[in-house]
């Protein structure tokens, strides 16, 4: 990998870019490298089309995990790849999501309502209309951060 570093006092903050003739797992391992580093460290980096984009948390409804793949949706219901584990998501973004079970994270602000369900779960649909299951495992948690 060459590396290059341009000095320029005109520049009033650092910037990173990554130049490669595709998308590959080294590039995100990059990309994700970087885009934690300074003050917006919560934004994510997510994949949809071969093109990497800049997601900011509160465009965020839901994350989870779908066939293996780690699936986020936005408040369209737009669906991006990420490559982070649920956990090291979580930890990023911070006290304003919350686990609903071992595969899926939700944006508390954008529930649009819950109900029960069977087997002692509750459904959840989220403002951008995608729904998951509460699992009774995060149930109690989760009604704690709603004040429920």
């Amino acid at each position: 990998m060459k590396v290059e570093i341009k000095i320029d006092p005109n520049i009033e903050e650092p910037a990173i870019v990554i130049h490669a003739p595709k998308i590959t797992p080294e590039v995100l391992m990059w990309a994700e490298m970087f885009e934690g580093a300074g003050d917006r460290a919560s934004l994510l980096i997510a994949k949809k089309n071969d093109k990497l984009f800049v997601i900011e948390p509160e465009q965020i409804e839901i994350i989870r995990t779908e066939g293996g793949d780690i699936k986020l949706y936005n408040r369209e219901a737009q669906e991006y790849m990420l490559t982070k584990p649920l956990h090291e998501l979580q930890e990023q973004l911070g006290s304003g999501f919350a686990r609903i079970s071992k595969s899926a994270i939700v944006n508390i602000n954008r529930v649009d309502h819950l109900s029960h369900s069977f087997n002692g779960t509750m459904y959840i649909v989220m403002k951008n209309g995608v729904n998951d299951y509460i699992s009774r495992k995060y149930l109690s948690d989760f009604k704690k951060r709603l004040g429920l």
